[in-house]
Formats: structure tokens, sequence, C-alpha cells
């Protein structure tokens, strides 16, 4: 038999209720503001609102949406199933505009230059930070230290 209704504070909760529950907690994940959201989505704020109160249903255009950009499990906001994000947490966008923004910069060659130029400088230190921590794992399995 399944479970249609959770207990909250004010006792049992409707579907739309606790789908509005995981909505508000999706986006607090996500670190949006129910404004933020609203001017993603181009709707008022109380329509962000409304769906985390129980109040409405989120739209299906919208779930398709949050899956694509944030990769919200739409089945765990419906029906409680599964873990908040597919296979792996959302890439967020401050981070997609910064990888964005230095491929613009790559674009002027001096700036490419030196930007590839600093890469491999910081791949040779990485190299270097590896090879030290493995001959310390090899030290320490051999019972040495070094």
């Amino acid at each position: 038999m399944k479970k249609t209704k959770q207990t909250g504070e004010k006792g049992t909760l409707s579907i739309k209720e606790q789908i509005g529950q995981r909505f508000r907690k999706f986006r607090e994940a996500i670190g949006k503001t129910q404004l933020q959201l609203a001017r993603e989505f181009n709707v008022y704020q109380s329509t962000i609102t409304n769906i985390e109160v129980g109040k409405t249903f989120p739209g299906i255009k919208y779930l398709h949406l949050l899956g694509k950009d944030y990769r919200l499990n739409a089945d765990w906001i419906v029906n409680n199933r599964g873990e908040m994000f597919e296979d792996s947490p959302p890439i967020p966008k401050a981070l997609i505009e910064k990888y964005s923004n230095l491929l613009n910069l790559m674009q002027i060659p001096v700036v490419g230059q030196l930007i590839l130029a600093r890469l491999e400088e910081v791949k040779v230190i990485v190299r270097e930070e590896i090879e030290r921590f493995q001959a310390i794992q090899i030290d320490t399995d051999s019972g040495t230290t070094s």
C-alpha cells in the first residue's frame, strides 16, 4: 500500500504540500532565492511561493528546465523516490559563466598564451606533488619515513 500523506507540523500533508517542501529543499540546495528562481522562469515570486506552500504544482515545463539546468530528479520531487539530483550535482551557473569568460579571454592571442603558459606551470607543480605523495606512500607502506 502506497503512503500518500506525510505528517508535518500541522498534521498530515497533502501531496501538493509534500512536493512543495521538496521543491523548497531543492531551491535551497541550488542556492537560489524565490525571486532568483522566479526571474529565471520569468514568473512572479508568488508563483514559487505557491508551489512551496502547496497551493499549486510546479509545471512540467519548469521541472524539465530544472532537470536540464540543475539535474533535478523529477521522480524525487514528485514521488520522493531516488536522490534529489540525477547522477551528479549540478554545475553552478557562476562556474559556467567563469568558464565562458575564460574561453572568451582565450580568443585574445596574448591572453590565451599567458593562460596556457600558466596552465603548463600548474601541471608541472601538480605532477611534482603527485610524485612526492606517491613517494611518501611507498615509504609508509615499507615502514620507513622520509
